[in-house]
């Protein structure tokens, strides 16, 4: 016979019954769900234990609940007023190796006529019941407090389970108001206790479940011990329409301390980390100046060299160290910059851009690299732009980047394809794809899931030892096209080649955007016979700028130091210099202390004389500086010359 066909009560499915004729110790009845009716095998079996057996292989009952279920305890239950008995075990059944938990219930009758007494045993399958309830046992356990069903529409409650060791209310009762506040009068320690009481009443509790399915509160409880710990009171409808509301209660002291430990911990990586930043900002502020100083010289010697040279050969020569020095500058302030690279503090500074530049830095930064090594070059620019708005300095960048990287990795004899397509227009946008390939090491698979990452770089590429770097290069890239609004993938096997594929959206342009008005020429012989006081340090430095100025006829006075252009401007007849042109960090008195020290001076001229900050100082916090010392504008190294002489006439006419 099938399980249920004997039946289900609940969630207990009866998996035989039997009877036993007490007065007389024999077994009437034996009826198994996985052996029939075996009433003939065990007549004569009154052992509880030894009966159940057929269905199962193992049994773990204890002596003393067997000892229960006898004939003889059972009837001396009934004769001191017990006629039902109930025990619970487990066992593994015989057919299947399954195993479950059993229930048995004895209920002892007397039959009228005859006055013997029988017991009618019921086995029930309770696997379920048993396991949610032990499920339920070791949440409580490690979870909760306690645990409490409370019945909204009659104020009764009751405590389902709770540990041990925790002050808990009552186990049950008929009003909860009154429970939960004279636990809480008694352990919780606060001093707005009426408040909190409040609003745990069963009214405030139905009035937060209507809105939200959860409500929660916390508070600080005396523990039996004389410990304070924080307990969370979590409150949820069990059943709505029955108006049963479960309640648990959670301590999480433990949790609060440990959150507190964390943030204490993460204020000190904090603090470090700012420490840390600080000396990195203090170091990159050093290598700023130091490296742009000689950049200086560099691009302003070239700049002077080109206004007195008539050479064409010359000339080019002197462009192509001009466009380097730019580019090399660019690298420089990247590898500068990448803290404000990682900050998003970059900004772009977007301006009409012709193809033809683009060619021509092509042409004087890879060109030769590629003409060094012995690579082929393959250059094609199939797309219909001829003109973009855009920042020229990034926008190159990207492209050195990716083709001084496919240069660096490719073999000699190798080759190297530049090309670019239009893939779409979308009004004054056109959307161009551009692929650099090679035919280089490449990379592996690993390494591409990080090679977005800065400071990373393969180890065991073969060529890479050759070419040691900062590994900031792909990041960088990443970052600028990101900001460009476009999209950068790669594609690479080891051994095989890199394919680097870029989509770009360009707002297109009109040449003629980027023509110099007439007019910016002919102002620049308003500088002629001006004194301007050059105030710098560097020999070099001090002779390309008075150059550049002297080239325009302005009438320069030098002084090396913050000290001595104080100096200067005291000992001058008033109204003399029409502009200061100043260095910031010198020996003696730096720049920032000599521009307050000449705003402090009590002559008229020494208020509104401009100064202008020329330095290689370049970052936005030295510009704030710089302004906030009493300067009128800030010039970084390395100086363009136009810029040098548009800013002197700009202040000079105000």
């Amino acid at each position: 016979m099938e399980a249920n066909e004997i039946g289900k009560q609940g969630t207990a499915w009866s998996i035989g019954t039997s009877r036993m004729n007490l007065t007389q110790r024999y077994m009437e009845s034996v009826r198994y769900a996985d052996c029939g009716d075996i009433t003939q095998e065990l007549r004569d079996e009154t052992d509880y234990r030894k009966r159940v057996s057929a269905m199962f292989s193992e049994i773990h009952m204890s002596d003393e609940d067997n000892a229960d279920l006898s004939p003889e305890a059972l009837m001396e239950a009934y004769w001191q007023g017990q006629d039902t008995v109930s025990k619970c075990y487990w066992a593994q059944k015989r057919l299947t190796d399954d195993i479950i938990w059993v229930r048995v219930d004895v209920r002892v009758v007397p039959q009228l006529d005859t006055g013997e007494l029988f017991a009618f045993y019921s086995n029930w399958d309770v696997t379920h019941e048993k396991n949610l309830e032990r499920i339920m046992e070791r949440i409580i356990e490690f979870d909760y407090d306690y645990v409490e069903c409370i019945f909204i529409k009659n104020g009764h409650f009751k405590i389902m389970a709770r540990e041990k060791n925790s002050m808990c209310p009552s186990r049950s009762g008929n009003d909860y108001d009154a429970d939960i506040r004279e636990y809480l009068t008694n352990v919780a320690v606060t001093d707005r206790l009426e408040e909190i009481i409040k609003e745990m009443q069963i009214a405030a509790i139905c009035e937060h479940l209507d809105k939200e399915p959860l409500y929660t509160h916390e508070v600080d409880v005396r523990e039996a011990d004389g410990t304070v710990r924080r307990k969370m009171l979590r409150y949820a409808y069990m059943d709505r329409e029955m108006g049963t509301v479960v309640k648990n209660c959670v301590d999480i002291d433990d949790i609060i301390k440990e959150e507190k430990k964390k943030q204490e911990q993460l204020e000190v990586a904090l603090e470090a980390a700012e420490r840390a930043n600080g000396a990195k900002s203090e170091f990159l502020a050093h290598m700023s100046h130091d490296i742009r100083t000689p950049m200086n010289a560099i691009i302003g010697m070239t700049s002077i060299a080109k206004d007195e040279c008539t050479d064409e050969t010359i000339l080019g020569y002197l462009d192509k160290i001009e466009t380097s020095g730019q580019f090399l500058l660019g690298l420089i302030n990247d590898i500068l910059d990448i803290s404000k690279i990682e900050s998003g503090n970059l900004r772009l500074k977007p301006r009409v851009m012709t193809r033809e530049e683009f060619d021509s830095a092509i042409n004087t930064n890879i060109r030769p690299l590629v003409e060094k090594k012995n690579i082929r070059f393959h250059y094609d620019m199939r797309c219909s732009v001829d003109c973009i708005y855009a920042d020229p300095v990034r926008f190159n960048q990207i492209f050195f980047n990716i083709l001084s990287n496919a240069v660096k990795y490719t073999p000699e004899g190798g080759e190297v394809v530049f090309s670019a397509k239009g893939l779409r227009r979308e009004n004054d946008i056109e959307w161009t794809r551009f692929t650099v390939s090679d035919t280089g090491v490449g990379m592996s698979r690993e390494f591409l899931e990080h090679a977005f990452e800065p400071f990373t770089q393969e180890s065991n590429r073969a060529l890479a030892q050759q070419w040691q770097g900062t590994g900031l290069g792909l990041s960088i890239v990443k970052k600028l096209v990101d900001m460009m609004g476009g999209e950068i993938e790669i594609q690479s096997e080891v051994g095989k080649g890199t394919t680097v594929s870029i989509d770009l959206p360009l707002t297109v342009g009109t040449p003629e955007n980027q023509k110099k008005e007439p007019a910016e020429e002919k102002n620049l012989t308003g500088l002629k016979g001006r004194h301007v006081l050059l105030v710098e340090d560097n020999e070099i430095n001090t002779f390309v700028a008075r150059r550049i100025l002297e080239l325009q006829g302005i009438i320069v006075d030098h002084a090396e130091n913050g000290k001595e252009a104080v100096n200067c401007v005291e000992k001058s007849p008033d109204g003399y210099f029409d502009a200061i042109v100043m260095d910031i960090r010198m020996p003696v008195m730096n720049g920032l202390e000599a521009t307050r020290a000449i705003r402090a001076l009590e002559r008229e001229d020494a208020r509104r004389v401009p100064i202008i900050a020329m330095t290689a100082n370049a970052y936005d916090e030295d510009i704030r500086q710089s302004l906030s010392a009493g300067m009128d504008a800030h010039l970084a190294k390395p100086i363009e010359p136009q810029v040098m002489l548009d800013t002197l006439l700009k202040y000079m006419n105000r």
